[in-house]
């Protein structure tokens, strides 16, 4: 009985363990990005956004940040699962643990997408270009919501494909896609952006089916398309609403800390449950107009916008691959012609719901943009990473098919064979004698391999993100404050690092009476306005010079001094 034990334990290890030599590629790859994210988890120091999520939300428990929206840097889906690993005990891993987790998930739905619709060992060249990428790396374990949201985002893409395919389908497909829509608007807003294009593209592809079919059925009501398009306007409706009704909570929760604090006498003297109870609707409106009102999304005018768009555009494409923005922006404009083609030529290959995925996301950006007239951040357009590797995948395929389509016709005229094969999806090489007949097809995935090898070791790849924090971080240790009684924190960056690298909660904001002084060199000077004035809670004018000079210099650098008593 043991020795039985013994063999079906071994069996379903063997199942689980990659078999094919791709499989193994990527294993050994996840494996290896896992290592390296996890170094760089730790060695990172985090930067003013990530630390103002950690101050004001993470530190402060999952209900806090579930109700709290006082600026668009509170990523509320994020800041929630965050704060559950809080307990941890490890500042790092609270902050970040969530983001690691989401970054090697991330590869490893890149790989098992690509495998679905492409072949020649692209899903692995898929996989390595997608962590070559700048915005990818430099989000991967940053305590902020992008990388969670881009993992909604690939497995929206995985859902809405085995809900598109051919035959029936179960309802816990709908259910997971409508959870990862859910997820994605939870965590960043402005995942509005994959949300509505992904839906979109299984729509079109499930209504164009629909419309190619509707004689095979004798009703609408028995055409196997109509019905998965009926169930997918349902997980639309259904997803949008549970998300309502998620900020709704956030909104009563702003809405009703801001009536309390007006001076409307119908709400004087009331708590926040009672304000609630008595004004629901009003606290609801109130807060979502704050939330409007501060979503750092500014409408330029027409000759602005048109005057920073291009620079704008070669700005997010070098952001995923820097140096190469010309290439990556060919790669672009050669696939939009291969998907245009095949969705109109092949419409039955599998492909081609991928194909409407990359088309309707680039086309709805662009509508949005052109619409609205506004260039949003570049770090919230980090799924387009995905989005690249696609169209990078799709030229390369029909690269290769073509390729393979004209060895092949030399090899049969070779043989005296003279006849025409029809075209397939994914072409197949006639092997000859030699060992290395065909092999000439890995020569996309070498290159791209290549490719990574040049941006992992490029020193801008890996190189700290945050310089300033990183400056206060390390000074903060010379300054040893774990001794210190008094400590003055004269910016915000001070004051948060504190609390993430020692859990000191300090609210001195002076330097009278303080035992322990990091001074930015830039409070020197009375006309200072610069990049980080808005930080400071002190400046040249407001701090106590004479209080200063009784305390002796411990450390000095280009950037700060360390005073100590």
């Amino acid at each position: 009985m043991n020795g039985s034990v013994i063999a079906k334990t071994e069996k379903k290890i063997n199942e689980l363990l990659p078999q094919s030599p791709e499989g193994m590629a990527v294993t050994l790859f996840v494996i290896a990005m896992a290592s390296y994210y996890l170094w760089r988890m730790f060695a990172i120091t985090p930067n003013y956004d990530e630390l103002y999520t950690y101050y004001n939300f993470v530190s402060r428990g999952p209900l806090y940040s579930a109700i709290h929206w006082p600026l668009p840097n509170n990523h509320v889906g994020y800041s929630i699962l965050s704060a559950m690993l809080y307990r941890c005990g490890n500042s790092y891993i609270a902050l970040r643990g969530v983001s690691y987790v989401a970054a090697i998930v991330n590869l490893i739905l890149v790989y098992r997408i690509c495998r679905k619709y492409y072949s020649h060992a692209i899903p692995f060249g898929a996989v390595v270009l997608y962590a070559s990428m700048q915005i990818v790396n430099d989000y991967s374990v940053l305590g902020r919501g992008y990388t969670l949201a881009t993992t909604c985002f690939l497995l929206s893409i995985y859902y809405i494909g085995y809900i598109c395919r051919l035959g029936a389908d179960k309802k816990s497909y709908y259910y997971l896609f409508g959870g990862t829509l859910v997820l994605g608007m939870y965590i960043v807003p402005s995942s509005i952006y994959w949300v509505v294009s992904v839906w979109a593209s299984g729509a079109i592809f499930l209504f164009i089916n629909a419309m190619r079919s509707k004689d095979v059925y004798s009703s609408i009501s028995e055409n196997i398309y109509y019905g998965k398009l009926r169930k997918l306007l349902d997980t639309a409706v259904v997803s949008m609403t549970i998300v309502i009704l998620l900020y709704m909570i956030i909104w009563l929760a702003i809405g009703s800390n801001i009536l309390v604090s007006s001076e409307d006498p119908v709400f004087f003297e009331l708590s926040h449950f009672s304000v609630i109870i008595k004004a629901p609707l009003k606290s609801v409106m109130t807060g979502m107009r704050y939330m409007m009102s501060h979503s750092y999304i500014q409408r330029l005018s027409s000759a602005a916008f048109w005057k920073g768009l291009w620079s704008w555009f070669m700005s997010l494409l070098n952001s995923l691959v820097p140096k190469f923005s010309i290439m990556t922006l060919l790669f672009l404009l050669i696939s939009l012609g291969c998907l245009f083609y095949e969705c109109f030529k092949h419409f039955e290959y599998s492909r081609t719901v991928i194909n409407l995925v990359v088309i309707v996301n680039l086309m709805f950006l662009g509508i949005v943009l052109f619409s609205l007239r506004t260039l949003p951040y570049l770090r919230i357009f980090g799924y387009v990473a995905f989005v690249i590797v696609l169209c990078v995948c799709t030229a390369l395929e029909r690269l290769i098919n073509v390729g393979i389509r004209l060895y092949n016709r030399r090899k049969l005229i070779a043989r005296g064979d003279e006849g025409i094969k029809s075209h397939e999806e994914i072409e197949t090489v006639e092997k000859g004698d030699k060992w290395y007949s065909g092999i000439g097809i890995y020569i996309p995935v070498i290159v791209i391999v290549i490719l990574f090898i040049f941006r992992f070791f490029d020193p801008g790849f890996s190189c700290q993100i945050a310089e300033r924090e990183n400056n206060v971080f390390n000074t903060l240790y010379v300054a040893e404050v774990t001794k210190r009684q008094s400590i003055a924190v004269l910016d915000c960056d001070q004051q948060y690092l504190l609390k993430f690298g020692w859990d000191i909660d300090c609210d001195k904001t002076d330097v009278e009476g303080a035992d322990c002084v990091l001074l930015d060199k830039n409070m020197f000077d009375p006309n200072y306005n610069g990049d980080d004035l808005w930080k400071f809670y002190q400046t040249y004018r407001t701090i106590d010079w004479d209080y200063l000079s009784s305390m002796h210099v411990r450390y000095e650098n280009d950037k700060f001094i360390l005073y100590i008593k």
